[in-house]
């Protein structure tokens, strides 16, 4: 799988916001390379055959770089449902309990909380958004949500300075949706957390109540079945801050991941509509890299993933039976250890 064109972008995206030794080899139905650990509510899985452990603690050892500043902070991976390895760096800061930030993850997520509203039937992502920015007749007032989802809205957008415009303003969806239109919508690619910005406040506005009210719905409808928890971050203007502001665990970020293996469901509860998992990760027309709010790959259609500024990644890989998480300070050390664990999990 290659999602160095997400991990690219992203890392050009300007936000203000030496190896230790490798352990022993852990005997039948231990998780992790780090004894100890918590588990969190994950049943424990035996380490597959023929997946050599050695090699995966040695790029995990090279990514934690000591636990220096650019570094990998944590690995995750979950393999039929079961926690079969967990590692955190020597960083004091990175440790099983720490909400680690999710950067653009959040946009995966903003995704889901667009699901559970079109599954209760009030939202529809192919009829235009409302935008007080977008009267009647102004030709954004045909943006939709599939359009913002897809980062086909067409609004102009420069994602090395505009999100930093944007967050210094009091309202960062509004900043966004009073952009000028720079081509039809639904015909260009363009990634833009601003589409995002946009998308989380038409979701609020339906929920009623602001990004607070988003909040406790995507705590009563997303995170709690799930067992997550989650900590959103907000503007001004009580907006959320969809395009970037969640922090979790990498243990629940796997919660999601695996939510969205399981084709919407978890542990027997429907949670998602199992169309809406297939619209997520359906490629768009105007980019056969990106879905509805998830990164994809050409060359793997059965893989997906949610990824964010400094590589951090919720990897789905469905017909592995797999879900990787890693949290980072550096987007390069992330993708090559992701590259590097989910080939010896692929043997």
């Amino acid at each position: 799988m290659g999602w160095r064109r997400a991990v690219v972008v992203l890392a050009l995206s300007v936000f203000v916001a030496g190896c230790t030794a490798s352990p022993p080899p852990s005997p039948p139905g231990e998780t992790t390379g780090t004894p100890g650990l918590p588990t969190g509510d994950w049943p424990a899985g035996e380490w597959p055959d023929g997946v050599d452990r050695k090699a995966v603690d040695e790029a995990v050892d090279t990514a934690f770089a000591d636990g220096g500043p650019l570094r990998v902070r944590a690995i995750v991976v979950i393999r039929q449902g079961k926690l079969v390895y967990q590692r955190y760096s020597p960083n004091p800061a990175d440790d099983a309990d720490a909400l680690m930030p999710s950067y653009s993850v959040a946009k995966s997520i903003t995704s889901a909380a667009t699901g559970l509203l079109v599954r209760d039937g009030k939202f529809a992502v192919h009829t235009p958004v409302r935008a007080p920015e977008w009267p009647p007749g102004d030709p954004r007032a045909g943006i939709t949500a599939d359009h913002l989802l897809r980062m086909s809205s067409g609004l102009e957008w420069h994602e090395d300075t505009d999100i930093a415009a944007a967050t210094r303003s009091r309202d960062t969806a509004a900043f966004s949706a009073a952009r000028p239109l720079k081509t039809p919508p639904g015909t260009t690619f363009l990634y833009s957390t601003g589409s995002t910005f946009v998308l989380a406040r038409a979701l609020q506005d339906v929920v009623g109540g602001g990004g607070a009210g988003l909040r406790d719905y995507l705590e009563r409808e997303l995170f709690d079945p799930l067992g997550m928890t989650v900590t959103l971050s907000f503007d001004d203007a009580g907006n959320w801050l969809g395009g970037y502001g969640a922090a979790a665990t990498p243990l629940d970020y796997a919660k999601f991941g695996e939510l969205y293996r399981l084709g919407g469901e978890w542990r027997g509860q429907r949670i998602l509509p199992e169309d809406w998992i297939d619209y997520s990760r359906e490629p768009s027309t105007t980019a056969d890299h990106y879905g509805a709010g998830w990164w994809l790959d050409p060359g793997a259609p059965k893989a997906f993933a949610a990824i964010g500024f400094d590589g951090q990644q919720v990897v789905v890989d469905l017909e592995h039976e797999l879900v990787v998480v890693i949290t980072a300070t550096d987007s390069g050390k992330s993708e090559t250890l992701r590259e590097k664990v989910m080939a010896e999990f692929a043997s």
